[in-house]
């Protein structure tokens, strides 16, 4: 059975009052793919040290955001531009969200850096370009936008070379792209909703990623309105099935010749 291997550099959760877990970032995940059939999910972290054997024996992978920032020079990034190039180079379909987007955008030679206009946070109208409408990850989605968790202060701010443009806000131009159907990235959060994105700044503030959480951060985490996109990550699992699928019948195919 194909193998989609999710990367969750977050790695985050809430506790509950009872001991058990509120909200984690991997349960985002879940909630999506929960009804994608065929498909074997196997979940690990950015510091998995077997990372690159396990996304090499998969059949696709799906990287995840992070507090980390992709334009630094960093072995905790270099490990992951290892990942995303096995993907590259063995043709494995690759799908980047929000810090797993800015990375491969990193790879494919985009400029990667702090936004110039600061943080894009909340969920902001995003555009569907012509070529994004034409692109598998945005099949059965209706319409020319759609609204999904941005909560980025990092942002791909050219288009890397090659690629084509799915999707933009007025914030941040460079909001989804892809470079064929193998590696693509989007900036925004579609496996998450309003109640995730509070959530997942609760997170944040317990884990020390930040010290407080000002107001004006506040008060567009509280305004944030929108529900999950999970239409996107079961688009890219259906891709990888096919794929694998596909694959499989190559070789069965030569092994007859």
């Amino acid at each position: 059975m194909p193998k989609l291997l999710i990367v969750d550099p977050l790695d985050l959760s809430l506790p509950s009052g009872d001991g058990g877990v509120l909200w984690s970032s991997r349960s985002c995940y879940e909630a999506c793919l929960r009804n994608v059939e065929d498909v074997v999910f196997e979940y690990t972290t950015a510091k998995d040290a077997e990372l690159c054997r396990r996304a090499s024996r998969a059949d696709g992978v799906i990287l995840g955001g992070s507090e980390a920032s992709a334009w630094e020079d960093t072995a905790f990034n270099d490990h992951l531009l290892d990942l995303i190039a096995i993907c590259k180079n063995n043709e494995i379909p690759f799908f980047g969200i929000c810090y797993g987007a800015q990375l491969l955008g990193r790879a494919l030679g985009a400029h990667v850096a702090r936004h110039p206009e600061g943080i894009e946070l909340g969920a902001p109208a995003i555009r569907i370009s012509e070529k994004g409408r034409q692109h598998f990850i945005f099949d059965d989605v209706e319409g020319a936008c759609i609204w999904s968790v941005e909560t980025h202060n990092d942002a791909v701010l050219t288009l890397p070379p090659d690629c084509e443009l799915l999707a933009s806000t007025a914030h941040t131009p460079v909001q989804a792209f892809a470079l064929g159907d193998l590696l693509t990235g989007v900036q925004f959060h579609p496996e998450m909703n309003s109640e995730d994105l509070r959530y997942l700044w609760q997170a944040f503030l317990r884990n020390g990623y930040v010290d407080t959480i000002p107001m004006s951060y506040q008060q567009r985490i509280n305004a944030c309105e929108c529900e999950r996109m999970g239409v996107l990550l079961q688009n890219f699992a259906k891709r990888v099935r096919s794929g694998a699928r596909q694959k499989a019948g190559s070789e069965l195919k030569l092994r007859r010749a």
